[in-house]
């Protein structure tokens, strides 16, 4: 399992925040304590403990690396659930939904509704077939992404993790955005994934099917 270091680090560079822009919002003068939390020098308080959680919208148990999915929410909460289309992965630029076609139902899944901001038609499920994002999504989750095809005019924001159409090939990223440029950057323990960085006006004319809100896997 990662250590609670490992856990805020890659919290925080989702954030695209550095070390002392995170002790700054935390209340730190200096970024001496984040960094002996992010090398495993030291834990974080339990106050502490909680303030992070709470700043990173995610568990307590996620941040001490004890829980493997950051969901801070109840178990009523959970089991409240709806149902949105489920698409069985992305491949070559087709979408391929468990072999269903205009003429098919498409198949669902119920998800978590506390997720969900929109209306559940404008989401849909997908399986992760990829390791590209592997620090925080694994090859085999599910993840829930929003529609931009059903949403008016989306913001494209530091820190979301985006799929996008690259030369015909649907990809999982994560998006760093800077004035005059984008950067599609890869989140993973192995070699092999390179960071892909773009003009804004050639960004803007990439094809972003949408942004992933939430992940999650199921055990049979």
């Amino acid at each position: 399992m990662p250590t609670s270091g490992e856990r805020i680090r890659q919290l925080r560079i989702l954030k695209n925040l550095s070390q002392q822009e995170l002790s700054r919002d935390l209340g730190y003068k200096t970024y001496t304590t984040v960094s002996k939390w992010e090398s495993n020098a030291s834990l974080p308080p339990g106050k502490e403990l909680k303030k992070l959680a709470n700043y990173f919208e995610v568990s307590t148990d996620y941040l001490l690396g004890l829980d493997n999915y950051d969901s801070k929410y109840l178990v009523n909460e959970i089991q409240n659930t709806v149902e949105v289309n489920f698409i069985e992965s992305l491949n070559a630029g087709y979408l391929y939904t468990n072999g269903s076609n205009d003429d098919k139902i498409v198949p669902t899944i119920e998800v978590p509704n506390h997720v969900l901001t929109e209306d559940p038609d404008k989401y849909f499920v997908i399986k992760v077939r990829t390791d590209s994002m592997n620090r925080i999504i694994n090859s085999g989750d599910n993840i829930i992404v929003l529609d931009y095809n059903k949403i008016d005019h989306p913001i494209h924001n530091t820190g979301d993790i985006i799929i996008v159409n690259i030369n015909g090939e649907y990809k999982l990223e994560h998006l760093r955005m800077t004035d005059s440029t984008a950067h599609l950057e890869p989140f993973s323990y192995l070699d092999g994934f390179e960071t892909i960085t773009y003009s804004k006006e050639e960004f803007n004319n990439l094809e972003i099917l949408g942004k992933v809100i939430y992940a999650f896997r199921i055990f049979n």
